[in-house]
């Protein structure tokens, strides 16, 4: 039993000195092809009022409040869900370049920089879906930063396979000339 215990212990701190040793910086990066120019795709990540169309993380039990102007630099949302909510600004909107933004959860003080990146691709884009940032919590803030990219990476992916759909759904600018 004495035994045990000590090797339990023995673990506890390996684990306690390791996730105050480990960074506690995070990347998470997902990207797609869009058959579209980036200014087709840009108004459906600039506008916060249509990211219902593609975002994976307003479902149902999601109550998002959007500021108004909606779109552009200093267009704000904040949402409540059972794990307590958060904000987001937007940071940048550039209909070349993409899109940045801020991110806080919960009461915490903490800001995640994340965006779109859009990169030309013959006559499509390619969009890619960041995030960054750094995880405060002492010893399981590491952990959850190694986390980051299995808890985080999926959705983005489907975020950006939805994005892919509804863009490419609407009638290019090519199809509406006489």
């Amino acid at each position: 039993m004495r035994n045990a215990l000590k090797v339990l212990l023995t673990v506890l701190l390996v684990v306690a000195i390791a996730g105050l040793i480990l960074p506690d910086e995070f990347e998470v990066s997902r990207s797609v092809r869009i058959n579209a120019p980036a200014d087709q795709v840009h108004p459906y990540l600039d506008d916060l009022t249509l990211w219902p169309l593609w975002n994976p993380f307003q479902t149902g039990e999601v109550t998002v409040s959007i500021s108004r102007p909606s779109s552009g630099v200093g267009a704000h949302q904040s949402w409540q869900d059972p794990s307590g909510g958060g904000e987001l600004w937007m940071t940048l909107s550039d209909p070349v370049h993409g899109i940045g933004y801020d991110l806080r959860f919960g009461s915490h003080p903490e800001r995640y920089q994340a965006g779109f990146h859009y990169q030309p691709h013959g006559a499509g884009t390619i969009v890619v879906w960041e995030m960054s940032g750094q995880m405060h919590i002492p010893v399981m803030g590491a952990y959850l930063a190694m986390m980051a990219d299995v808890m985080i990476g999926e959705q983005f992916q489907l975020g950006l396979e939805r994005l892919k759909r509804v863009v490419e759904q609407q009638p290019s600018k090519e199809s509406e000339r006489p």
